[in-house]
C-alpha cells in the first residue's frame, strides 16, 4: 500500500514538473498535425516520462526522425522513421490521448530547430554545447544483446501474381517443402511486411528444389515503406536446388518491408522460404 502511494506521488510530481515546463516554454508552441491518432508500425525509438517539448526535441535533433507520436497522459514519446509524403490513412491508428506531429514544418526555424546549419547524418543526434555550438554525435541507441530472430515468420506478404494456389504466405510459413509461386511476369516480385521497423542483420533465401534455375538476377530491397526502398543485396545466380543463400551487411539496416524482384524477365519467382534475421529497434 505504501509503495503504491509512493509511486503515485512520484507520478504526480513528474506531471507537475512537466506542466511547469510547458508554462515557462515561452514561444514554444507546437500544433499537432492530427489528434487522437498515432502513426503505427514506424516507431524506431521510444522514450518514457518526458514532456511534449522534450519529445519534440528528441525528434528534431535526429535526421532520421520525420514525425512523432506523443501521449500526454502516459508521457510516452515515439519517434517515427517514415517520410510524411509516404504516410497514408491506413498507417494512422485511432488512439485516444495521442497527437501526431510532423517535424518538417519546424526544421530550419531557429526558434524550434537547434540544428540549423549543422545537419547530422542518419544515426546521429545534434547536441548543444555550453558555448552554444552544436555538434553531431552518434545516437545512444544500441543493438540489444539478445539473439536475433526470424521476424518474417507468419507475416503478411504479397506477390506480383499467383500460380495455381501457391500464395505469397508459403514463403514465410517456416516450411522448406512448400514454396510461393508467381506467374511468368516481366519483373516478378514478392514482398513481406514485418509489421514494424527492425534492425535487419541478414536475409536468407532458401531456393526450392524443382526448376531451381529460375532464381537469378534477384534484387533484394529493404525499406521502411514500399515506396522508399533501397537495394540490400543483388544475386546473379542461377541458384541450385534447395540452395540456402545468405545476404549480410557489416552493419544493420533499418527496415519494415523486404522485397524480392527478378530484374531480368519474363520469369517466374518461387522460393521455399525467406528468413529475415533482425533485432527489435531500441
Amino acid at each position: 500500500m505504501h509503495v503504491n502511494i509512493y509511486q503515485g506521488l512520484l507520478l504526480l510530481s513528474k506531471i507537475l514538473q512537466i506542466s511547469a515546463e510547458q508554462c515557462t516554454s515561452g514561444t514554444f508552441r507546437i500544433n499537432p498535425d492530427k489528434r487522437n491518432v498515432k502513426l503505427r508500425g514506424f516507431a524506431y525509438r521510444t522514450f518514457e516520462n518526458i514532456s511534449p517539448r522534450a519529445c519534440f526535441q528528441k525528434c528534431i535533433r535526429r535526421t532520421r526522425c520525420h514525425s512523432y507520436n506523443y501521449n500526454r497522459a502516459s508521457l510516452r514519446c515515439e519517434l517515427n522513421n517514415l517520410k510524411p509524403m509516404y504516410v497514408s490513412e491506413d498507417d494512422l491508428q485511432n488512439e485516444s490521448g495521442y497527437v501526431y506531429v510532423e517535424v518538417h514544418h519546424y526544421r530550419g526555424d531557429p526558434h524550434f530547430d537547434p540544428c540549423v546549419g549543422n545537419p547530422c547524418n542518419d544515426g546521429e543526434v545534434c547536441e548543444s554545447l555550453k558555448n552554444e555550438k552544436v555538434v553531431c554525435i552518434l545516437d545512444d541507441c544500441k543493438t540489444p544483446d539478445e539473439e536475433i530472430q526470424n521476424v518474417a515468420l507468419g507475416k503478411m506478404c504479397k506477390q506480383s501474381s499467383t500460380y495455381r494456389n501457391d500464395h505469397a504466405g508459403l514463403a514465410v510459413d517456416g516450411l522448406t517443402n512448400t514454396s510461393h509461386h508467381t506467374e511468368q511476369d516481366q519483373a516478378p516480385y514478392w514482398w513481406v511486411d514485418l509489421g514494424q521497423i527492425y534492425n535487419i542483420m541478414r536475409i536468407e533465401v532458401i531456393n526450392r528444389f524443382h526448376a531451381a534455375y529460375r532464381l537469378h538476377d534477384l534484387d533484394i530491397a529493404v525499406g521502411i515503406h514500399l515506396d522508399d526502398m533501397s537495394i540490400f543485396a543483388h544475386y546473379t545466380g542461377p541458384a541450385a536446388g534447395n540452395e540456402h543463400l545468405v545476404f549480410q551487411r557489416s552493419r544493420y539496416t533499418d527496415g519494415r518491408y523486404i522485397k524480392l524482384t527478378i530484374t531480368k524477365g519474363p520469369e517466374m519467382l518461387h522460393v521455399s522460404e525467406v528468413n529475415v534475421m533482425a533485432y527489435p529497434v531500441c
